[in-house]
């Protein structure tokens, strides 16, 4: 089942990131611009995005800037943004043959902002991470990942391996990534949806019961002296591949 859990009011700083989430439609109340800063075409197409979408754009001293910004790098800029919604589990299994990235456990902001973007980038319908010993959509997720978190659906659960039977109830196949899997992600035939593509954390990567779980587990063959990928790369390669043989059909 689903933690419908809302994450507390972020901010997110700067002027790409701002832009970004504003074009994504995300949840944003207001936006802060610093006094007397030069014009630019950041600047411009902030204001005519946040106007398109009737938000307010307040012009503060960059005193109030640094406030809201915290520690952020912020550029003269900072959305305040809505509450992140997190989005059903059903509700992505339910799309016509979905894929679907799995997250067990990963802790990273930085990490879980990157692998939304590729998510987006590679076409896929939803993310999955858990409610505890996990990171969430925070502030810095949704500034990582260049608006990808108010595009792409993600769904926070309670019990991974629970998530992951439900997904395979639905017709969804289940591959684990595990740099000690035996075989080849290449030679396998299930990086096709409906898919669910599964990670493990950053330092002990998938739990027992969710490898347990998974159809198959596979590897990404390396060329290399070092024997593993960070998992925001490991999960970038998956999801592409998955996008790379739908567009073959």
């Amino acid at each position: 089942m689903t933690a419908q859990e809302r994450a507390p009011t972020e901010v997110v700083a700067g002027r790409r990131p701002v832009l970004e989430l504003l074009k994504a439609g995300g949840s944003v109340e207001r936006v802060l611009v610093a006094a007397g800063l030069a014009p630019s075409g950041a600047l411009g197409d902030i204001r005519k995005a946040a106007e398109a979408s009737s938000i307010p754009v307040r012009m503060v001293p960059k005193h109030e800037v640094d406030r809201v910004a915290g520690s952020k790098n912020h550029q003269g800029v900072v959305a305040v943004a809505g509450r992140f919604r997190y989005t059903p589990l059903e509700r992505i299994l339910a799309r016509p043959s979905p894929s679907v990235l799995f997250l067990d456990g990963v802790m990273d902001p930085g990490n879980l902002g990157s692998l939304l973007r590729s998510a987006d980038g590679a076409g896929f319908d939803g993310v999955v991470v858990r409610s505890r010993r996990a990171v969430g959509v925070t502030g810095a997720v949704r500034r990582t990942s260049a608006g990808a978190a108010e595009v792409v659906g993600v769904a926070r659960v309670d019990n991974m391996t629970r998530a992951l039977e439900e997904a395979a109830a639905t017709g969804v196949w289940l591959v684990g990534m595990d740099e000690h899997a035996e075989s080849d992600m290449w030679d396998s035939n299930l990086f096709e949806p409906p898919v669910g593509i599964v990670l493990g954390a950053e330092d002990k990567g998938l739990s027992r019961s969710v490898r347990n779980r998974c159809d198959a587990t596979v590897r990404i063959p390396l060329s290399g002296r070092i024997g593993s990928l960070n998992v925001a790369i490991a999960g970038a390669v998956g999801m592409f591949e998955v996008a790379r043989r739908a567009r073959r059909t």
